[in-house]
Parts: structure tokens; sequence; C-alpha cells
């Protein structure tokens, strides 16, 4: 795997003697300097330290000053490519109106960037609780932007007078005290979507808004209470998608591909719509205890280049839907002017037949969408004689992540009776100690509460 960093300041490079950097290859890409950044640092530990963050055995880290990045590799003709998978940018860059013409050809090269080299950019947005958004690069269509949990980011609308002014930014906040480490958090959990995804051998499953769609579909909405949309505008003003939760993005981007037609309630899928042509994904919702639905669509506006001339192409209004069993709509997400639609619902009912539709009113892309539907298993009643076993059968497990089974016979008082870490997404256990003359319930747990 190889990943980049474009840090600000004179000095850019991380302390690569650090411990948790052992083992990793650091290229000073840009070279104009090799003094050692604590700010760089800092992210560096939270992107990939072996310790501090979700990734070990990464291979290659490039590091570029920010400066450089702008003059040297996104101003140049043609723009800069690269190998990388992520890319992570903790500085905020601006610029008053009189550099309008400027900062509209950045963000317009820095989208085609994302889109020549198929990496994910991911951005940080401003601290401090403002309205404003960084217009370099917290606007880009083609990225992911990034907050804070307690909200303290700018947040909003893009700027007017800039590419797409009216969008909906940040895309998902991260548990940090400032946005230059939550933006690493979410490099790291991106990079382990990759390389997860690389196991695949499917393009589909490597391809950045793939991965940016299962962080979207992964996130969570509990840790806000006002946490709003309407179906103009998907994503919530300050909080966007929700909470960065890597678990349910793994949970997602682990499962094969889904065709059209009936699929799993949890999965993603690479395809394309038109105004002709829609995209239709039926599942059926597990026995969960008031389960919930969340579903991020992706696609990206198009940048072509002539002569070394960029530009933007007109922007496709794909719309996503959730129906019912009968086929009637219940949600809808359509934005006229995001490159993003998302679906939150908690109102499913459980055993239910419900489908996603993907459907253009304007224009083609090729788009991912992921989903997933959460909540807890509900408690199963077993009645047996007195004495007898009970055999259970567990499925769709989390391979080498540890369980506990908990058993009830009254679903107040819990007592753990197994604990386990599988080794395939099946399991079997007997319960040979089943209390007499009562109705037992069971509780599945990954990681004991």
């Amino acid at each position: 795997m190889s990943v980049e960093m474009v840090e600000a300041n004179t000095a850019y490079m991380p302390n690569t003697s650090y411990s948790g950097f052992t083992g990793i290859n650091f290229t000073n890409i840009s070279n104009t300097n090799s003094g050692v950044s604590g700010h760089a640092t800092g992210v560096a530990k939270i992107f990939y330290g072996q310790t501090t963050s979700l990734l070990t055995g990464l291979d290659t880290v490039g590091i570029r000053s920010a400066g450089d990045f702008l003059n040297n590799f996104l101003l140049v003709n043609p723009v800069g490519t690269s190998s990388a998978n992520v890319v992570n940018h903790s500085y905020i860059g601006a610029a008053d109106n009189s550099q309008e013409a400027a900062l509209n050809e950045m963000i317009k090269r820095f989208d085609f960037f994302s889109q020549d080299s198929n990496l994910l950019n991911v951005i940080a947005m401003n601290n401090g609780n403002s309205g404003t958004i960084p217009p370099l690069f917290g606007s880009a269509y083609n990225a992911i932007s990034v907050g804070r949990t307690d909200g303290l980011h700018s947040h909003g609308s893009t700027p007017a007078n800039y590419p797409g002014p009216g969008r909906q930014k940040p895309d998902i906040v991260a548990p940090l005290t400032v946005t230059s480490n939550a933006t690493p958090a979410v490099s790291s959990a991106a990079t382990l979507l990759f390389d997860k995804a690389k196991l695949a051998s499917n393009s589909n499953a490597t391809h950045a808004d793939t991965i940016k769609a299962c962080l979207l579909a992964g996130a969570t909405k509990t840790e806000f209470p006002n946490w709003s949309q309407t179906s103009a505008k998907p994503l919530d003003t300050t909080f966007g998608a929700g909470e960065l939760n890597v678990f349910h993005s793994y949970r997602i981007i682990e499962k094969s591909e889904s065709a059209l037609g009936t699929v799993n309630f949890r999965g993603w899928s690479r395809d394309s719509a038109s105004t002709s042509q829609t995209r239709t994904y039926t599942f059926t919702t597990p026995n969960y205890l008031s389960p919930s639905l969340s579903t991020a669509l992706i696609w990206q506006r198009d940048v072509t280049e002539t002569l070394n001339s960029y530009a933007y192409q007109n922007l496709a209004n794909l719309k996503l839907e959730l129906l019912d069993d009968t086929g009637a709509t219940i949600q809808t997400s359509d934005s006229a002017l995001d490159n993003v639609e998302h679906i939150w619902n908690t109102t499913l009912s459980p055993n239910t037949t419900y489908s996603l539709k993907v459907s253009s009113t304007s224009g083609t892309a090729n788009f991912s969408l992921a989903w997933q539907v959460d909540g807890e298993a509900s408690a199963v009643v077993v009645s047996q004689a007195a004495g007898n076993d009970i055999d259970l059968s567990l499925s769709e497990l989390f391979i080498s992540t540890p369980y506990t089974i908990r058993r009830s016979t009254d679903l107040v008082t819990w007592a753990d009776v197994h604990d386990f870490t599988p080794t395939s997404n099946t399991y079997q256990w007997t319960d040979t100690n089943v209390p007499s003359d009562a109705g037992v319930f069971y509780q599945l747990f990954f990681f004991k509460p």
C-alpha cells in the first residue's frame, strides 16, 4: 500500500525515526527541505503509526510540501499523477476574492488529479464554528472533506463564485479535537478499506468512489441528536453523513460486489445510470430490533483535459430512492447540486423486503453505492426440556474478532457463557449448561461490553 501526505510550512517531514514508523519507506517527494515538523509527525502517527493508527505494515509514504504540491504538481502541464491510494491534506488553504479565478483553476485541476489517479484525497475543514468553507480544497467534488465530532469546524454550503456553490460540506466527521487529526483518522480508515478491497482483485472495489461510499454509509448518527437531512440536502449541514465508524465501513467493503436484483442487507455495487436506465437493489432486513438503513451514492464530476486545458463537464443529477415491497417510494435523496446522495432511515421493519433504486434526472454517470442495515439482533427464546443441550449456529461473523455469547432467563440479568474468536464467518456452539425450567435468551457481542 502507498499513501501520501501534503504538509504546510517550510519544514514538512515527519520524524521518520519514530519507532511506530519502523519498516516504512519514506520518500521526500518535494525535496525542498528535510526539516522535521511536529505537526507532520502528529498527523503521521494517526494516519499510519503502527500502534497509533488502524494500519500496520504500510509499505511506502510520500511527503510533499503544500507549496510544491500547488506550484509544481497541480499548476504544471499536465497535472501530476500519483500511484498512492490515499492522500492526506491536514492544512487549510484560502484566498481573497482577487484570486478567485486562480482558485477555481486549482480546484478544477485538483478534481482532475483525483479522477485521473483514482485516489482518495482527504481534506481538513477549518477549525472553529464557522460557516465559511475553505475554498482550497474543502469544496472539491472528487474528495472527502472532514470535520470534528464536536462540530467546531467550518461547515455548511460551499462558497459562492466557486465551482458548484451551495453543496454541503463536510462529508464526514471524526472524534478528534482538531481537524488536522480528524483528517488522518479518516485517511487511515480509507487506507484500511483500500487494503481490504485489493484482496478482491476487483477494480470496482478499489475505486475511490467505492471507498468514499463505504465510509459515508458506515458513518453513525447516534452521537448527534439533531442530525437531519432533506431530500434536497442529503447531508447534515454540520456533521455530514455522521461520525466515522470503521467497523461498519469494513463490514461493507468486505462483501463481494453485488449485482442488480436481490442483494444482502449489507453491501456495495459499482454501475452506471442514465435517464433511460435505472438500477435496483432489493434486500430483506434481518431480524433486528428497529433496523436502520444507511446508504450512500457517490459519483464524480468529470474533468476533461485538452491540450493542457482543464474543463468541468456537466454534473449528472443522480437520484437515490428507498422503496417498500410494493414499489412505493418511502424516502428520496435528490440533491440538484451535490455528487453524493444519502439516505438514513430508522423506521424499517424486521424481516421485510425493501429496494434501493438509482436513477438519473439528467446525464449519465458511473456511480458507487454502499449500504448497510444496522440494529441489535432480536433476542431468541428457546424452550427446551430440563437438562437438554441447546445448539447455536452463528453466521455473518467478523473473522479474527473476539465475540462473547451472553445468556439470560429474564432479559434483565445477563451472564457471559462463552468467548470465541472465529476463523471463518460461521461458528457453532452447544450450551451444555442450560438453566432448567426456564425460557432462555441469548445475545452475541463483538468485544465484551
